[in-house]
């Protein structure tokens, strides 16, 4: 195996993979399916690395609450939206590393998390990273969830702000709006992405109105503008997922269908190179996208603009990345905080929670490396 400072794992290329297609929406099982179809049909295509958008297991909240939404239309939404949030280790995710495994390919999905501990029902926006072994190598909860979703979903924290080793090169990844924490994007940019995730629940404009989030009709979405100067900053390549929703696949009884936002939630994900300009172009519609990764374009960007290296100025600038209450120099991380192993009490009680043999609980966990000693 090439030693993990090479670049793209010493590949002269990688093909890589954008899954652009509706989720079931707030139906984690039926999600799994699809995602499960697309990783096999994206790996039968070459693909090596298979990206999913932002909450695309079980669906993004299009809707917005306040303290005067009508009780039982509030009770319902949330109690669906916290019933298709999963837990890692879970049924869901094992199914995700099966098929990650099959198809030889590694996968990053966007998706509400469920807080595993006993008695804790918070939700997370998370990105999932998968390796092509079947095995979770990390995960990244969204810092601070912007504007309305702080109402849905909890805060991240410094143990998911890292870069996964992969054979196929460093990856990392943000959310949305972390791509606006100039910090945090230095912070991954720091820890040597090769490969950079970017994920969105679609492309949309901020100023055009009459609604705060509309369709990006001329080119101007932000995130665009974002992940492209992350590429050349990082000298990276940046896979961007922009979430699409087809209103059929939203329940007629949700009690919000009638009033969310979807109308932006149409695509527009694309792939750009180390020098900030697109390999892909933002596309739209249900598809997946595809894009050839040389790791050539990686190295000629370095030896003009090494932002890791000679353009770093450690002498001048240092980054400082709180971890376990000690306060570290961002390239000083080496990889993916690994997830905690599980003690079987807690095996137990996952199993008394979800109603399942304790024995199929110790088996999931056994095989992604979680079972404390």
């Amino acid at each position: 195996m090439p030693p993990k400072q090479a670049v793209l794992g010493g590949r002269e290329s990688v093909k890589v993979a954008v899954v652009q297609i509706s989720p079931a929406y707030l139906d984690p099982r039926a999600c799994v399916d699809r995602a499960c179809a697309a990783i096999a049909e994206a790996a039968g295509n070459g693909a090596e690395l298979v990206v999913f958008p932002e909450v695309w297991l079980a669906g993004y909240p299009y809707w917005t609450e306040g303290w005067d939404s009508p009780l039982p239309q509030w009770i319902d939404g949330r109690v669906r939206f916290h019933d298709a949030a999963v837990t890692v280790p879970g049924a869901e995710i094992d199914r995700l590393c099966a098929a990650a495994r099959a198809a030889n390919a590694h996968v990053v999905m966007g998706m509400n998390e469920m807080d595993e501990r006993p008695g804790a029902r918070t939700v997370y926006n998370t990105l999932l990273y998968i390796g092509r072994d079947g095995g979770v190598l990390g995960r990244h909860r969204k810092l601070i969830p912007t504007f309305i979703e702080r109402v849905f979903w909890g805060f991240g924290d410094e143990r998911d702000l890292t870069v996964v080793d992969t054979d196929i090169g460093r990856i990392g990844g943000l959310i949305c709006g972390e791509h606006l924490m100039t910090t945090t994007r230095a912070a991954m940019i720091a820890q040597g992405e090769h490969i950079h995730v970017a994920v969105f629940p679609g492309a949309f404009a901020l100023h055009t109105g009459p609604q705060l989030e509309e369709p990006d009709q001329s080119g101007c979405f932000w995130g665009h503008f974002s992940v492209r100067a992350h590429a050349m900053e990082a000298g990276a390549f940046v896979i961007t997922g922009c979430g699409l929703i087809d209103d059929a696949d939203i329940p007629d009884d949700f009690p919000y269908k009638d009033r969310m936002n979807t109308r932006y939630a149409r695509g527009g994900s694309c792939v750009v190179t180390p020098l900030g300009v697109f390999l892909v172009e933002p596309t739209y519609g249900a598809q997946i996208l595809y894009a050839e990764l040389q790791s050539a374009m990686i190295k000629a960007v370095k030896a003009i603009l090494d932002s890791v290296g000679h353009y770093a100025r450690r002498d001048v600038l240092r980054l400082l990345v709180n971890r376990d209450g000690r306060w570290t120099e961002a390239d000083q991380v080496a990889a993916a905080t690994p997830l905690p192993a599980f003690r079987r009490g807690e095996l137990r009680r996952a199993a008394d929670t979800h109603e399942v043999e304790e024995i199929t609980v110790e088996e999931i966990a056994a095989s992604l490396g979680r079972v404390a000693p």
